[in-house]
Protein backbone atom coordinates (compact mmCIF):
# COMPACT_ATOMS: atom_id res chain seq x y z
CA UNK A 1 0.00 0.00 0.00
CA UNK A 2 2.46 2.48 -1.21
CA UNK A 3 3.78 4.36 -3.83
CA UNK A 4 7.51 4.28 -4.95
CA UNK A 5 9.55 4.50 -7.90
CA UNK A 6 11.20 1.62 -10.51
CA UNK A 7 13.90 2.69 -12.89
CA UNK A 8 13.36 0.39 -15.89
CA UNK A 9 15.26 0.86 -18.95
CA UNK A 10 17.01 4.02 -17.76
CA UNK A 11 13.29 5.47 -17.11
CA UNK A 12 11.70 6.50 -14.02
CA UNK A 13 8.60 5.34 -13.12
CA UNK A 14 6.12 5.35 -10.13
CA UNK A 15 4.88 2.24 -8.82
CA UNK A 16 1.34 2.89 -7.15
CA UNK A 17 0.76 -0.80 -5.22
CA UNK A 18 -2.44 -1.45 -4.41
CA UNK A 19 -2.27 -4.90 -3.73
CA UNK A 20 -2.17 -5.31 -0.14
CA UNK A 21 -5.33 -3.11 -0.04
CA UNK A 22 -8.09 -4.75 1.40
CA UNK A 23 -10.50 -1.65 2.33
CA UNK A 24 -12.26 0.67 -0.34
CA UNK A 25 -9.93 3.39 2.66
CA UNK A 26 -6.86 2.03 1.72
CA UNK A 27 -7.05 1.71 -2.11
CA UNK A 28 -8.45 5.49 -1.61
CA UNK A 29 -5.31 6.50 -0.10
CA UNK A 30 -3.08 5.00 -1.70
CA UNK A 31 -4.44 7.34 -4.93
CA UNK A 32 -4.31 10.10 -2.57
CA UNK A 33 -0.56 9.33 -1.98
CA UNK A 34 -0.02 9.25 -5.88
CA UNK A 35 -1.94 12.53 -6.33
CA UNK A 36 0.50 14.16 -3.56
CA UNK A 37 3.50 13.09 -5.77
CA UNK A 38 1.89 15.25 -8.57
CA UNK A 39 0.89 17.94 -6.92
CA UNK A 40 4.52 18.15 -5.12
CA UNK A 41 6.49 18.22 -8.44
CA UNK A 42 6.12 19.43 -11.88
CA UNK A 43 7.68 15.79 -14.03
CA UNK A 44 5.59 13.78 -16.30
CA UNK A 45 5.38 9.77 -14.52
CA UNK A 46 5.13 6.54 -16.44
CA UNK A 47 2.74 4.98 -14.19
CA UNK A 48 2.74 1.36 -12.95
CA UNK A 49 -0.28 0.24 -10.83
CA UNK A 50 -0.46 -3.15 -9.17
CA UNK A 51 -4.33 -3.90 -8.44
CA UNK A 52 -3.27 -7.74 -7.80
CA UNK A 53 -6.00 -8.75 -4.70
CA UNK A 54 -6.60 -5.21 -4.33
CA UNK A 55 -10.28 -3.49 -3.26
CA UNK A 56 -11.81 -1.60 -6.18
CA UNK A 57 -14.82 0.66 -5.78
CA UNK A 58 -17.15 2.66 -7.53
CA UNK A 59 -16.02 5.47 -4.80
CA UNK A 60 -11.93 4.56 -5.98
CA UNK A 61 -13.38 5.04 -9.47
CA UNK A 62 -14.99 8.37 -8.68
CA UNK A 63 -12.22 9.84 -7.48
CA UNK A 64 -9.90 8.11 -9.83
CA UNK A 65 -11.82 9.75 -13.06
CA UNK A 66 -11.51 13.35 -10.73
CA UNK A 67 -8.25 13.06 -10.27
CA UNK A 68 -7.15 12.13 -14.19
CA UNK A 69 -9.52 14.75 -15.52
CA UNK A 70 -7.68 17.52 -12.68
CA UNK A 71 -4.37 16.08 -12.57
CA UNK A 72 -2.94 12.87 -14.40
CA UNK A 73 -4.22 13.30 -17.69
CA UNK A 74 -1.63 16.16 -18.39
CA UNK A 75 0.85 15.09 -16.64
CA UNK A 76 0.93 10.89 -17.48
CA UNK A 77 1.90 10.04 -21.04
CA UNK A 78 1.75 6.08 -20.00
CA UNK A 79 -0.28 4.31 -17.42
CA UNK A 80 0.07 0.30 -17.18
CA UNK A 81 -1.76 -1.66 -14.93
CA UNK A 82 -1.26 -5.18 -13.78
CA UNK A 83 -4.02 -7.47 -11.43
CA UNK A 84 -7.20 -6.40 -13.71
CA UNK A 85 -9.47 -9.20 -13.32
CA UNK A 86 -13.46 -9.59 -13.12
CA UNK A 87 -15.72 -7.05 -12.09
CA UNK A 88 -11.90 -4.97 -12.09
CA UNK A 89 -11.92 -5.22 -15.58
CA UNK A 90 -15.77 -3.04 -15.71
CA UNK A 91 -14.40 -0.55 -13.38
CA UNK A 92 -11.11 0.10 -16.16
CA UNK A 93 -13.70 0.22 -18.74
CA UNK A 94 -15.78 2.68 -17.39
CA UNK A 95 -12.58 4.82 -16.25
CA UNK A 96 -10.93 4.73 -19.68
CA UNK A 97 -14.35 6.47 -21.34
CA UNK A 98 -13.50 9.58 -19.29
CA UNK A 99 -9.67 9.72 -19.13
CA UNK A 100 -7.31 10.66 -22.45
CA UNK A 101 -4.45 8.55 -21.47
CA UNK A 102 -6.38 5.23 -20.88
CA UNK A 103 -4.79 2.43 -18.54
CA UNK A 104 -3.24 -0.22 -20.78
CA UNK A 105 -3.67 -3.61 -18.92
CA UNK A 106 -0.57 -6.59 -18.81
CA UNK A 107 -0.33 -9.99 -17.23
CA UNK A 108 3.10 -9.69 -16.02
CA UNK A 109 4.95 -6.71 -14.54
CA UNK A 110 7.92 -7.64 -16.86
CA UNK A 111 4.88 -6.72 -19.68
CA UNK A 112 4.27 -3.41 -18.40
CA UNK A 113 7.59 -2.45 -17.61
CA UNK A 114 8.77 -2.88 -21.29
CA UNK A 115 5.88 -1.18 -22.53
CA UNK A 116 5.96 1.78 -20.35
CA UNK A 117 10.06 2.45 -21.06
CA UNK A 118 9.15 1.74 -25.16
Amino acid sequence: MSISYIYHKGKKIMFCDYSKCKTVEETIHVLNLARQEYLHSDETFLVLNDFSGGVVSNEFMDKAKQYGKELFDARTPKTASLGITGMKKIFVSTYNLFVKNKLILFDTKIEALDFLTK
